[in-house]
C-alpha cells in the first residue's frame, strides 16, 4: 500500500467494475460516488511522493542513444570489422581528450544532450487520467494500472563522429542515417514510448588537436527525441483498490 508520510490517510475507497466508488465511511463530501476518474485523480496526486515521482527519462533516453550507437562499425584499410565507441562528451570535451591524450582510437562517436522542451502541439489535457494495463511475469497475467497524463517533451542529442579519414567519416554517416531511417521507435515494455530521427546535419572544418600532425574530421548529426516524461503507476486492484505500483521504466 502507499506510504503517504502522514498520520492522516485518505477515506479507503474502492473502484468496481461498474466503475461505481464505495467507501468504508459512506461519506460523499471527497466525491461523489458517479465521478471515479476525479476520484482516481485526487487519490493519485495525495499518493505521489518524491520518491515515487522520478522516473529517470533522461537518463534512460542516453542510454538508449549510446547504446544505439554503440552497434556502429567500420570497415579499415586491411578489411577488417572494427568497432566503434561511444562516449557522451560534448564536442569541446571530446576535442581535449583527443588533445591531451594518446590512447583514443579514432573513429569516435560522442553524443551530448543539447535542448530539451515542452512539446504542445502533443499536450494532453491535464484533468485526464490513464488507464493501462502491464504484464506481469510473476502472476502470469495483465494488471490494470491508473496514472496522471504524461508530460510531452522533444529533447535534441548532438552526435558527432570524429575519424582521421574521410572514408570512415562516410561510413559512419551512413550507418547513422539507415538507424535513423526514418526514425526509430523507443519501447518502454511492450509500449511505444516516442520516437527519435535525424533534423539535421553539418561539416565541421578539418581539426588539428593542439601540436599534432595528425588531422581530425568531424561531422555532426542532430537527433530529436519526442517523447513523453511518465508519472507514477497505481495499480487497480481484483477488489476495485488502488495501491502503489513499484515499476522501473527502461526503453529499450
Amino acid at each position: 500500500m502507499v506510504d503517504y508520510g502522514y498520520d492522516q490517510r485518505p477515506e479507503l475507497h474502492t473502484w468496481t467494475d461498474t466503475s461505481s466508488l464505495s467507501s468504508n465511511t459512506g461519506s460523499t463530501d471527497w466525491v461523489s460516488k458517479n465521478d471515479p476518474m476525479r476520484w482516481a485523480k485526487d487519490y493519485i496526486v495525495r499518493a505521489t511522493n518524491k520518491k515515487n515521482k522520478i522516473p529517470l527519462l533522461y537518463r534512460e533516453l542516453l542510454k538508449f542513444l549510446i547504446s544505439k550507437l554503440g552497434s556502429l562499425a567500420y570497415i579499415d584499410s586491411e578489411n577488417n570489422i572494427r568497432d566503434i565507441k561511444c562516449i557522451h562528451a560534448n564536442p569541446e570535451r571530446t576535442i581535449a581528450k583527443l588533445t591531451q591524450e594518446n590512447n583514443i582510437i579514432l573513429p569516435i562517436v560522442s553524443i551530448n544532450q543539447t535542448t530539451s522542451d515542452e512539446d504542445a502541439e502533443r499536450r494532453r489535457p491535464d484533468n485526464l487520467i490513464v488507464m493501462d494495463k502491464v504484464w506481469d511475469d510473476s502472476q502470469h497475467r495483465a494488471l490494470r494500472v491508473v496514472s496522471l497524463v504524461p508530460k510531452a517533451i522533444t529533447v535534441s542529442y548532438g552526435i558527432n563522429v570524429w575519424t582521421k579519414y574521410k572514408a570512415d567519416n562516410d561510413q559512419v554517416a551512413e550507418q547513422i542515417r539507415l538507424m535513423f531511417n526514418p526514425s526509430t521507435t523507443l519501447q518502454a515494455g511492450t509500449r511505444d514510448a516516442g520516437i527519435a530521427f535525424l533534423s539535421g546535419e553539418s561539416d565541421s572544418s578539418t581539426l588539428s588537436p593542439g601540436d599534432k600532425e595528425e588531422r581530425v574530421i568531424k561531422k555532426t548529426f542532430e537527433i530529436k527525441v519526442q517523447t513523453y516524461i511518465p508519472n507514477p503507476k497505481f495499480l487497480i486492484t481484483s477488489t476495485g483498490q488502488i495501491e502503489e505500483f513499484k515499476t522501473e521504466f527502461k526503453l529499450s
